[in-house]
């Protein structure tokens, strides 16, 4: 088949590169140069961790055969943009109280995975003392398996692995309309318009612009971070320091350890204030003011480095924070692929085979939860954290 796909975020490149290595004929289409600046793929970093998902959710197994997939791709490309530099997450004990995702995540991945386990206060202190921790009851718990993906750097690098496979990619293409009739689907620009069997819309916070009536029910909402230049960077090194989630369903913070640039990078979970697509990715004094008091309490080494102010990115945000991979209601040769929610970059490494399959017609029970069905019509999007 001949395959378009707009937009070359993760969803977007997973899908092409998927769709390329089963024989199909792909395009792929970016409004600016790969990766575009503005988009919610490109980014210094974003986490790829296994806690939070309930080991009966497809999350679950795909975060897994993700993290096998990047491990392949960084291999192959010769690349540095997936760290496995472990993950420590504190919840609050009220963050775990009757059960949920987080807590059967956590008692089935303790009880299955070597490299996962609880830490006492006196362990995690010893072992990481860049971080302040509380007198209270915290939950900590540190997996070193998890770790972060250069993601900006990831869908660089992917875009050459994607053309080297033979994958057309169209930069400065920005999709004006998607348009499906009887005999194929046509995606037009600015150059003109070409027909294709299939499209896979993969739009991010702009699905809305070529379809509608997925707009009208996601949320796209404004994600502040913040950078910080250590005095003393040694401590914070990937491998001395891990990437960290401090009460990550009620406060929302999460950070990383010292990136390729000599900064670390503290950022907010919290679905943040509605805003248009095309805002500009600038940061509130509120939330610049709120970091660095974070900072200061639980960081206090790093806070008495060089505050290099931060920028922000969007969220693609679903009524129940699941991604959206199906057929658009009323298309039958349109698939719209996103809904990130905040927790979607992980996925790049096995989300191509669920799209794939979906514009294939094939069954994949990994991809069921993503259906549209009635999902987009419930009201209301949480503001919980779902880093």
């Amino acid at each position: 088949m001949r395959v378009g796909v707009v937009g070359a975020g993760i969803f977007g490149m997973g899908a092409a590169l998927e769709l390329r290595s089963r024989g199909h004929d792909v395009t792929l289409f970016e409004q600016g140069a790969i990766p575009y600046e503005n988009a919610s793929s490109t980014d210094v970093a974003k986490a790829i961790r296994r806690v939070n998902y309930a080991p009966h959710h497809p999350y679950a197994e795909l975060v897994e055969r993700s993290g096998r997939k990047w491990a392949e791709w960084q291999r192959r490309l010769g690349g540095s943009f997936y760290f496995q530099c472990g993950q420590l997450s504190i919840y609050s004990e009220s963050e775990l109280t009757g059960g949920g995702d987080a807590l059967s995540s956590i008692e089935h991945l303790e009880s299955t995975r070597e490299e996962f386990r609880t830490l006492t206060r006196d362990q995690a202190a010893e072992r990481f003392p860049q971080l302040a921790f509380d007198d209270t009851d915290e939950r900590l718990i540190f997996d070193s398996w998890a770790g972060y993906l250069a993601s900006g750097q990831a869908v660089s690098d992917l875009a050459r692995l994607a053309k080297g496979e033979g994958v057309a990619l169209k930069e400065h293409s920005r999709v004006l309309e998607v348009n499906e009739s009887a005999s194929g689907v046509d995606i037009a620009t600015e150059n003109g318009s070409t027909r294709f069997d299939r499209v896979v819309v993969a739009a991010g916070p702009w699905v809305g612009r070529l379809l509608p009536s997925i707009g009208e029910s996601v949320l796209i909402s404004r994600q502040q971070m913040a950078f910080f230049r250590p005095v003393d960077p040694a401590p914070f090194r990937a491998g001395v320091f891990p990437g960290w989630s401090w009460h990550p369903k009620t406060q929302g913070w999460y950070g990383f350890p010292l990136l390729a640039d000599g900064n670390v990078k503290i950022a907010n979970d919290m679905v943040g204030e509605e805003v248009d697509s095309d805002v500009e990715r600038t940061n509130t004094d509120a939330f610049l003011e709120e970091v660095r008091e974070f900072a200061a309490r639980r960081l206090p080494e790093l806070a008495k480095g060089k505050f290099l102010g931060g920028r922000s990115c969007l969220y693609t945000n679903t009524p129940d924070g699941h991604f959206v991979v199906d057929w658009v209601p009323g298309m039958s040769r349109t698939i719209v692929a996103g809904g990130g929610s905040g927790h979607g970059f992980k996925f790049g490494g096995s989300i191509g085979e669920v799209v794939a399959d979906a514009v294939e017609d094939r069954a994949n029970p990994l991809g069921d939860l993503f259906r549209i069905g009635d999902r987009l019509n419930s009201e209301g999007v949480s503001r919980r954290g779902r880093m």
